[in-house]
């Protein structure tokens, strides 16, 4: 039995983008990694970098401990669309910037969370999304 060209290009072409594209799908992930609401945690720190990547914006941020030893955080926001569709830009936070944080840090304890709300500490640049869980407002 001769298959039809057509019938063949077509199936090698789903199987291709299927293999390509199915780890994106499964990428994704929830929040259930994150505390509750009364984990909050507010914290001051100076960002030692900002990423504007897909799927998400983050925030690196040196925190001084009770110790005064310096804890790296990673601050998680929502993805790059969003973030600059609501008005926040690439260069808002920058190296060297004394923020303060409120987050919801990561069940595991390890220094990782959800940023809710992030601004300069000399009131330049603020990020809020206490008001819309999942929504942005930058001023």
């Amino acid at each position: 039995m001769k298959v039809p060209q057509r019938l063949v290009f077509t199936t090698l072409t789903l199987m291709m983008v299927t293999t390509m594209f199915g780890g994106v799908v499964l990428a994704h992930h929830g929040r259930s990694g994150y505390g509750s609401d009364d984990t909050i945690v507010t914290m001051e720190g100076v960002v030692a970098q900002v990423m504007w990547r897909n799927p998400h914006v983050f925030v690196v941020y040196n925190v001084t401990d009770h110790n005064g030893d310096a804890v790296r955080w990673m601050g998680e926001f929502s993805s790059v669309q969003s973030m600059m569709s609501e008005g926040m830009s690439r260069t808002g936070f920058k190296a060297g910037d004394e923020i303060r944080v409120t987050t919801l840090p990561a069940a595991s304890g390890s220094p990782h969370g959800l940023v809710i709300k992030i601004e300069t500490l000399d009131g330049s640049v603020s990020v809020d999304l206490s008001a819309r869980r999942g929504g942005i407002r930058a001023r």
